[in-house]
């Protein structure tokens, strides 16, 4: 038995056809720009690694320029008093944030650095099927339709 064909539109064949080309065109140009930002995103991700190691240098350096001030004020009594060293005191405390979160930051960015590469193992295997239905398949599903048309025109031209 053979299947009958109920073509009602050549036309809308050239147009699907012309729709499928124009798919494929904008799928690998979609899969070209993931690639590229999957790099770009590796190397921000290095990036940031280094931005938040200086940061934890900058702020260790902060934190011991605030205990040695705090204690340079602790030394020097006004009189029989203790000095006021509330100052000094909330400049510790910002410089102890600081670097709690630079270091809270760096760890951050390190789980996303070790947990990258499973996620990008998971996007590469279907993005490469996709490439390949892209590549082998679409001009292969292009030329069918080529033929198919120029057939249904040849038939059209018969009757």
């Amino acid at each position: 038995m053979n299947p009958a064909a109920n073509v009602t539109s050549v036309a809308g064949m050239a147009d699907f056809q012309a729709a499928l080309a124009s798919f494929a065109d904008r799928a690998k140009d979609a899969l070209t720009t993931a690639d590229l930002e999957l790099r770009r995103l590796i190397e921000w991700l290095q990036d940031q690694a280094q931005h938040w190691k200086a940061e934890i240098r900058a702020a260790e350096d902060a934190v011991i320029e605030a205990k040695a001030e705090l204690t340079r004020k602790k030394m020097m009594p006004i009189g029989d008093r203790k000095p006021d060293t509330t100052q000094e005191e909330k400049m510790l405390a910002r410089a102890q944030a600081w670097l709690e979160h630079s270091q809270e930051m760096l760890e951050r960015t390190r789980r996303w650095q070790q947990r990258f590469p499973d996620d990008l193992l998971d996007y590469e295997g279907p993005a490469r099927q996709l490439k390949f239905l892209l590549e082998a398949q679409a001009p292969r599903m292009a030329a069918f339709l080529t033929e198919k048309i120029e057939a249904l025109q040849s038939y059209q031209q018969l009757g």
